[in-house]
């Protein structure tokens, strides 16, 4: 039996239902208890939790993971600390928090970024000088960029010289290194460190680290303002606490023009139109923001879409 399903087998969903104080129905739809729900679109569906306007389905793991703000790879190390013959995991545990490492800026690495990207100097200084969302460190030995912002919900770092991330104890190799303690449903961009975000202002919301400076340079060309946003995972759901910030904001979603890319965009435009927020999205052609941006530069495709 594998740890999840040890878990599992330990809470089931009413046990963790009733573990975390939320009480639904056994029969009939309910509103969302993870999020905002103008009306009951939830159920219970054997041993899960099915969101029929998200599409989203919570085992007891989810749902303890949406209850305690915590990653599902967190919330299973949580649980799994609570299995018989496991050291009790203390309470204050259950949630690391997120260590971001001093950040630098120069603009010898800005312009080494630059041309690692292949966007314009613009954008690499709006994200850092700008928003303060990039900067510089080093990570397990390698020089890095890194995103960040003021939430302190997610970090993520990439090697200056575009190789990956080598295999280490159970991480495998990676083009992208989260830092521990990262939620990575979390989006990224909401809380920039160095502007004051008006409440009204658009985003335009995107998928992954360079597709986020993609977003930034265009920002830069760009004849309207809006805040350049990036969920670090198509697979991800933005967090259910995330969902208040895009209120009453136009968004448009670029995502990948794959499936996972598809399937992501809408995903997250289902998420935040029953946030209230007023959504768009565009499919690329050509490649993602970033490769475009790489081919016809920032000023051109802000034209291209109309922003």
């Amino acid at each position: 039996m594998t740890t999840v399903d040890s878990i599992l087998d330990r809470w089931p969903l009413p046990a963790m239902l009733a573990r975390l104080s939320i009480a639904v129905p056994t029969r009939g739809k309910f509103t969302s208890p993870f999020r905002a729900d103008s009306k009951p679109s939830c159920e219970i569906l054997g041993s899960k939790i099915r969101d029929w306007t998200t599409g989203q389905n919570f085992d007891a793991i989810a749902c303890y993971a949406e209850a305690k703000g915590l990653s599902n790879s967190d919330a299973i190390s949580a649980l799994a600390a609570e299995l018989p013959g496991r050291a009790p995991k203390p309470p204050a545990q259950e949630k690391r928090d997120l260590v971001i490492p001093t950040l630098r800026w120069n603009h010898d690495e800005a312009g080494t970024l630059a041309t690692l990207r292949g966007i314009g100097i613009e954008g690499i200084h709006m994200a850092g000088a700008i928003l303060g969302t990039l900067g510089f460190a080093e990570i397990s030995g390698f020089p890095c960029w890194i995103l960040a912002d003021g939430s302190r919900k997610i970090a993520e770092a990439r090697r200056m010289d575009g190789q990956p991330f080598p295999a280490a104890g159970t991480l495998g190799e990676r083009k992208s290194h989260t830092l521990r303690g990262s939620c990575k449903s979390w989006p990224l961009g909401t809380a920039p460190t160095r502007v004051t975000v008006p409440d009204k202002s658009p985003v335009v919301l995107v998928e992954g680290s360079p597709d986020y400076l993609a977003a930034a340079d265009v920002a830069f060309h760009a004849e309207r303002e809006f805040l350049p946003v990036s969920m670090l995972g198509a697979g991800q759901s933005i967090h259910t606490a995330a969902l208040g910030f895009f209120t009453g904001r136009d968004v448009l979603i670029l995502g990948h023009p794959d499936q996972a890319g598809l399937d992501s965009a809408k995903r997250w435009a289902r998420q935040l139109g029953e946030a209230g927020a007023k959504v768009s999205a565009r499919q690329l052609d050509g490649g993602d923001l970033n490769d475009l941006v790489k081919l016809h530069g920032a000023k051109a495709v802000a034209t291209m879409l109309s922003l």
